[in-house]
């Protein structure tokens, strides 16, 4: 009898829990203390720097929420394509989205720091003209404050072409540039509301929230012993995961625009909402499969996600590196090749601009996040040996967290790390982590009560 139709006929005798003197019993506490250790030196920083603070803080709870959306997303496209290879990984998926909750908490001060994150949130404009007044205002006041633009006596956000004209020419091109700047955001004036803007947070949260929370009832109700609702459970999530794509696809595509691209409210990019779902999607899939051989190695997972199952997961990892790159270089070359200053900025501020301090992470993002994962990861051989699969996630895990300072902290300035980073970093996953960890101490880590199981532990590839 082969170790799969072992695990399945042994199936029912299993229930896939931690045991009290497990290591992963306990595990919770200490990630919880290092979140809490990690938001400590934080909120010290916060006093030299409210600003940095609040783009390190940003930074860390997309890379928390980005997890919590990716396993959202995979659960939803389990049910909704019916597959069962995927039914034995689900569950850690499912305790991952389930703490969607905890988020909903630790955004709250974003909340507070919109001001300081989004400059049109404090900004009121009677009219152009007014702007057009506070924008000569606001580069005397630059001009003052940046060691650059002192040394030119211009903004520091000078384009390259201006660097040779004369001093009055430069002035005045600098001054018409924020006065266009000013044009764009009042265009966007209905969007760019705080009040409407934090409607839509809220909003959004409900709707994150109350799929997470169904979908997780529906699973976890089926491991109790009275399986009765096990068959009406499963056609109930099958029949929502159509409109459940569609309203997690349109929240977290104005999500995006609203966190993230409007941090820089002059830039345009239509396919932004697509771009951040394949980070979400990609970075899911790397820490679900370094998470099972965790859990796998502790015994805890016994067969249940074996060699065919990891295989699947590496193709869809695979899968999504290519989606995302194509996605991230579509989004690189329609801005470049139409030249479009308004579009352009963005990729200039992390390229030339910020003294082009961002131009190596640049090029490390696309090296290690496409180049070297794809040939790595294109092997079937790969795939099934599990420590060069785990290497490749690792992989993909590092460098998520480094775009998404690359798409955050460049807003703020030259790329200069530091603890407050880290600690916005490791506080706010180290906090989502810690409650992840409690729930798998408290559920099955395997859907003992899904009426594909048996499927599951029984799946081959071809």
């Amino acid at each position: 009898m082969t170790p799969q139709k072992r695990e399945s006929s042994s199936a029912t005798a299993r229930d896939y829990r931690i045991t009290p003197s497990s290591p992963w019993a306990g595990a919770w506490k200490g990630t919880a203390a290092v979140g809490a250790l990690g938001l400590g030196v934080a909120a010290f920083g916060y006093k030299s720097d409210p600003a940095r603070f609040a783009y390190a803080y940003l930074f860390g709870y997309y890379v928390a929420l980005s997890l919590a959306l990716g396993s959202l997303f995979f659960v939803l496209v389990l049910y909704m394509t019916k597959a069962s290879w995927g039914v034995t990984s689900r569950r850690i998926a499912e305790l991952f989205m389930r703490e969607m909750r905890v988020l909903v908490l630790l955004v709250i001060p974003l909340v507070f720091m919109v001001p300081q994150l989004f400059p049109w949130a404090g900004a009121k404009h009677a009219d152009t003209e007014t702007s057009a007044e506070g924008t000569a205002e606001s580069a005397t006041n630059r001009e003052k404050a940046s060691p650059l633009a002192e040394a030119r006596g211009i903004a520091a956000r000078e384009p390259v072409a201006m660097r040779d004209l004369p001093l009055a020419d430069a002035k005045r091109m600098a001054a018409a540039e924020e006065t266009s700047e000013t044009r764009i955001v009042l265009h966007k004036g209905f969007f760019l509301n705080k009040l409407f803007f934090l409607v839509r947070l809220i909003l959004y949260m409900v709707a994150w929230c109350w799929l997470s929370y169904r979908y997780f009832q529906w699973s976890s109700e089926q491991d109790k012993e009275n399986k009765t609702k096990a068959l009406a459970n499963t056609a109930a999530a099958q029949r929502l995961a159509p409109l459940g794509i569609i309203l997690f696809a349109t929240t977290l595509t104005f999500f995006a625009f609203d966190w993230l691209l409007s941090l820089d409210a002059t830039w345009y990019s239509t396919i932004f909402g697509v771009y951040v779902f394949a980070q979400c999607a990609l970075f899911q899939m790397a820490v679900l499969i370094l998470v099972t051989l965790m859990l796998r190695k502790s015994g805890l997972l016994g067969n249940a996600v074996n060699v065919e199952h990891y295989h699947d997961m590496g193709k869809l990892l695979f899968g999504w590196i290519v989606f995302w790159s194509y996605i991230a270089f579509a989004q690189f070359f329609l801005t470049w090749y139409a030249n479009i200053p308004d579009e352009v900025a963005w990729f200039h501020k992390r390229w030339h601009d910020n003294e082009g301090t961002w131009k190596g992470v640049s090029v490390a993002i696309v090296a290690l996040h496409f180049f070297v994962p794809f040939w790595f990861l294109l092997s079937r051989n790969i795939k099934r040996r599990l420590p060069l699969l785990a290497a490749g996630a690792v992989c993909m895990v590092v460098m998520h967290i480094v775009e998404a300072y690359w798409i955050i902290l460049p807003n703020y300035g030259p790329l200069a790390p530091t603890l407050v980073d880290l600690g916005c970093l490791v506080g706010v996953v180290g906090i989502y982590l810690a409650a992840v960890l409690r729930g798998m101490g408290e559920y099955a880590l395997v859907p003992v009560g899904d009426p594909r199981l048996t499927r599951a532990l029984d799946f081959e590839n071809a």
